[in-house]
């Protein structure tokens, strides 16, 4: 049952380094042709997902390693803890870019096929996020959980990003950094969430604390 779980933490692992790694390379392409700083601080964010993908490889690989497979829990969580960081971390970036951009605002040049990269963008950080967050829940893994969070996180991005670029195409009126700004605190309360689960009422309980946990896996 434990190696199960493993394979199946390693495959998402593999895939959420895949996806993140394409979705970066496309939004760069496409922030650099229309000038958008937005678009291509969301690539940036998904190469700092693709991160988060290695973590989760190597603390499997270490969970799975003779000498410290008796530690796995506290591997998984530590794993945990520094994908919370990197979600805190994107939060106050996207902070900071977007200040900047309210006080020196750049021209930008969205167009149809911006709008159709983006929309592709959200549907394939939505699905994703969907796949790691229920694959989380089912083989009781923090880390995949944590990762499918952050990958939501980065839809509701791209989903400000959409409907800035909409409506800039429309009235011509760059809202963008101010809903941005707006984004970026729900994210930092994401990530303190998964470091400070009592923060919340809904709050993302420690599966490996969870009693029942090695009985599971003994079934």
């Amino acid at each position: 049952m434990e190696k199960e779980r493993s394979k199946v933490i390693i495959k998402s692992g593999y895939l959420f380094i895949l996806i993140n790694f394409l979705l970066a390379i496309f939004n760069i392409i496409v922030g650099l042709l229309s000038n958008s700083i937005a678009i291509a601080s969301d690539a940036l964010h998904s190469l700092t997902d693709s991160i988060s993908g290695f973590l989760i490889l190597i603390s499997e690989k270490l969970a799975n390693h003779k000498k410290l497979s008796n530690h796995r829990d506290r591997i998984e969580r530590i794993t945990t803890i520094v994908i919370a960081l990197i979600i805190i971390l994107v939060g106050v970036e996207i902070i900071v870019v977007s200040i900047k951009n309210i006080i020196s605002p750049e021209e930008v040049d969205y167009s149809v096929p911006t709008i159709i990269v983006l929309i592709a963008s959200i549907m394939a950080k939505f699905l994703l996020a969907k796949y790691l967050k229920n694959t989380g829940k089912k083989v009781k893994s923090d880390v995949l959980v944590a990762s499918g969070a952050e990958t939501m996180n980065d839809t509701w991005i791209s989903v400000t990003v959409l409907i800035s670029a909409i409506i800039f195409l429309i009235w011509h009126v760059d809202i963008n950094s101010y809903i941005s700004l707006a984004i970026s605190l729900i994210i930092i309360k994401v990530g303190l969430e998964f470091i400070f689960p009592h923060l919340t009422r809904h709050h993302h309980h420690h599966l490996e604390s969870d009693p029942d946990h090695d009985h599971c896996h003994k079934k």
